[in-house]
């Protein structure tokens, strides 16, 4: 053994430092070069036996832990797997088997127009075009969602016309919109909470509780409701992007993750206008929140983002401007902060207690408070006020009450907050309470209760991984319920209203729905029944006229649809043209021909991009007068709206009627690009081509509306005509054959 230098004491034993568990290894530090410390230490050994290193390792690394630590440790276990390849694969399989029961469903409700009415889904032709349009072509609303437009668009081209799809991509969108939560929470927990490792099980526990959660139903089953998940997917995903790019050490990859950040940022933005809160929350944890870099490089993306919202604001300038539906607002202060707080009450349930599920709701009147008959008259109402200033409370203390999960509280309170707000009432909406306007609010929801259960004891931390695992499955399974209501609109309506969401836009829907099903007689029962509730109704009052011409009971529909008084309400109810066209309609059975087209000219010019109206009084001049007193109508409307599929169908069915061949060809190749699936494009080619003795070219043409198309009798017939013409005759009798086998086949179905 060496011999040590005179006066010195022999070398401690090293100390080992933990203060790195995940590399395996064991660092040794030098003890304190004092003369006290030294001395202390020597005493210390004289006084007690010498410890071999081993043993200093074994009690220093491996204490025998308490049962409460263990189940401290527990989630700190479990964050080990949670791998992001994992649990993306684990998100898709609970989102898609949480939502199995809708992936079926029909078109419902705004579905019916978004992906199928639509005119600007159906080409890549329109991938400018939707930029300046609003979602709704005819609507009061001014919703500007290019981004969602275009989802639809690769929908249609991947999916065509099966509604399974375009379900798949609402789940896909969900579900991956999970996932980025889920790393989005990774990164941002660190600066909210010292939590060690269960910071990884908290961010995976908040990211599969916000999945599974029944509120988002309306946002994943329902097609036309994937704006929210989009501007969450886009939002987040620039999110992460920037806080990436601040760990990349080349410049160049640095702009290149600014710039997906910022392409991004403006996707969110394109995709709803919910994104907007989700730049003010970028913001908020900035410059709030996010400590670890200088103020003048938190600036930075600040700016950049500011850029993004103005030239989105460019954009959203570019459809022409649209006046919203008139109406009496209450005062801010009064009738709208009742309903805030009662919004409130009503989302807070909704988070904690999902039972009755009903898409959109009422809260009650506004001024319940200005009288005490008015009070009495809506008392129903008021627990949900009661059930605001408790949420309002609970908020209150979670804000206040100290603790090392506080920041954490605070940000899922603040979160919370700057989200509820635009759907509090505060801003007239089109209603008081939509489930789906929760999608961004519950995230700070979560939050804040995450940050409240990580305040509760040691003992009690043993509960919170089955605990969790019960509301996971518990929530699960009421959306997995709720999304079954999804599969038809007739089911979605019944349960909706039985649920309490009898709202007159619903009433009305549910009447639709039967219509369209041809059973009108159920019909006119659930338009008078919404009437019998709602009496200023003036869309279930139209509707209801324009079933009763249907059942033939023509002069009791007539004052439905009375013209005077429905131009009275010409401001606030959109499409109420159909009135209108009914009117005429029936003035054209009976032959008053002119009256007809005066009462249709009548509102068109408050009416400018309605074809069914332009489409109309071509079709009484076609009948009057022929093709050519048609064709200027037709004509006009097509030059101002060259996206319109059927106008410029027409156009070239009228152009072919009236000799100009070449002009019918042209026109009628110009509105093959309009549809990269349609077929009656293909067909009108055609006809225009045999109609100029182009045969060949004809059968071309033809045989790509039939491929399209295979069970289109007209195109068979005339794909049969053209063979004969060309003297194929054999293939032309097939090909009449499988006609008429279709043909048999409907009058099957018919009886």
């Amino acid at each position: 053994m060496l011999s040590q230098p005179h006066g010195q004491a022999p070398n401690p034993i090293p100390k080992v430092d933990e203060s790195h568990p995940r590399s395996g290894k064991k660092r040794l530090l030098p003890e304190a070069s004092t003369a006290s410390s030294h001395e202390n230490r020597f005493h210390s050994r004289q006084s007690s036996p010498k410890p071999s290193p081993a043993v200093i390792l074994l009690t220093e690394t491996n204490p025998s832990p308490s049962p409460a630590a263990v189940c401290k440790l527990r989630p700190s276990a479990s964050a080990r797997w949670l791998r992001p390849w994992l649990v993306l694969v684990l998100f898709a399989i609970v989102g898609f088997g949480t939502y199995f029961p809708c992936l079926k469903g029909e078109r419902i409700w705004d579905d019916t127009y978004l992906i199928g009415e639509n005119p600007f889904f159906r080409s890549p032709a329109f991938s400018a075009e939707v930029f300046r349009q609003h979602l709704f072509t005819e609507s009061f609303s001014t919703h500007y969602r290019p981004v969602q437009n275009l989802s639809y668009m690769l929908d249609y081209w991947l999916w065509g016309e099966s509604t399974v799809g375009y379900h798949c991509t609402n789940v896909l969108i969900h579900t991956v919109a999970a996932w980025l939560l889920f790393l989005l929470l990774l990164r941002l927990l660190p600066a909210l909470w010292k939590g060690g490792d269960e910071r990884g099980f908290a961010a995976f526990l908040i990211a599969v509780t916000w999945l599974v959660h029944p509120v988002h139903n309306a946002a994943v089953a329902y097609i036309a409701g994937r704006a929210d998940s989009l501007a969450a997917l886009f939002a987040m995903g620039a999110w992460l992007a920037w806080r990436r790019s601040r760990d990349c050490p080349g410049w160049l990859a640095r702009i290149a993750l600014c710039t997906i950040a910022a392409l991004a940022a403006l996707a969110a933005l394109c995709s709803k206008e919910i994104a907007l809160v989700w730049a003010l929350l970028f913001v908020i944890y900035t410059l709030l929140f996010d400590r670890s870099t200088r103020l003048r490089r938190r600036l930075l993306p600040i700016a950049g983002l500011a850029a993004m919202i103005a030239l989105y604001a460019v954009l959203h300038s570019l459809p022409a401007h649209r006046a919203t539906t008139p109406g009496v607002a209450p005062e801010l202060l009064g009738g709208r902060t009742v309903l805030a707080l009662r919004a409130l009450g009503d989302y807070g349930r909704l988070m904690v207690a999902p039972a009755r599920l009903m898409m959109e709701r009422s809260l009650g009147p506004s001024d319940m408070y200005s009288s005490h008959a008015a009070w009495l008259r809506s008392i129903g109402a008021e627990y949900l006020s009661i059930l605001g200033a408790a949420v309002l409370a609970l908020f209150g203390w979670l804000w206040m009450k100290r603790g090392e999960t506080r920041t954490l509280r605070r940000f899922g309170v603040l979160w919370f907050t700057v989200a509820f707000v635009p759907i509090s009432n505060l801003i007239p909406l089109n209603a008081e309470v939509a489930e789906h306007w929760l999608y961004t609010a519950s995230i700070g929801f979560l939050l804040a209760v995450a940050g409240a259960i990580a305040m509760l004891p040691e003992k009690a931390r043993c509960l919170i991984a089955p605990l969790s695992v019960a509301a996971v499955l518990a929530l699960a399974t009421r959306t997995n319920f709720r999304a079954a209501d999804w599969t038809d609109g007739e089911t979605f309506a019944q349960r909706t209203i039985e649920d309490g969401g009898a709202s007159a836009r619903l009433l009305s829907y549910y009447a639709s729905e039967l219509g369209r099903k041809g059973r009108f007689a159920e019909q006119e029962l659930a338009y008078r029944r919404t009437l019998t509730i709602y009496p200023d109704s003036m869309t279930a009052r139209i509707n209801l006229g324009i079933c009763l011409q249907r059942l033939g009971r023509v002069e009791e529909a007539k004052p439905m649809l009375d013209i005077d008084r429905t131009a009275a309400v010409v401001s606030n109810v959109p499409r109420n043209w159909n009135a209108a066209l009914n009117a005429a309609g029936q003035l054209h059975k009976e032959g008053r021909s002119a009256e007809a087209l005066a009462l249709v000219r009548e509102w068109k010019p408050a009416n400018p991009d309605t074809w069914e109206l332009a489409g109309f009084e071509a079709n009484v001049l076609h009948d009057t007068e022929g093709p050519r007193a048609a064709l200027d109508v037709v004509a006009g409307y097509a030059r101002g709206h060259w996206w319109h599929l059927p106008s410029q169908l027409g156009l070239s069915s009228l152009q072919r009627e009236a000799g100009e061949l070449e002009a019918a060809l042209v026109t009628a190749k110009k509105a093959q690009r309009l549809d990269i699936r349609g077929s009656a494009a293909f067909y009108e080619t055609a006809r225009c081509e045999g109609s100029l003795g182009r045969w060949p070219e004809a059968l071309e043409s033809l045989g790509v509306a039939v491929a399209r198309a295979p069970k289109n009798r007209a195109y068979l017939d005339f794909f049969a005509a053209i063979l004969h013409q060309l003297g194929r005759n054999e293939e032309a009798l097939t090909v009449r054959r499988k006609s008429e086998a279709l043909a048999a086949d409907e009058r099957k179905r018919s009886q």
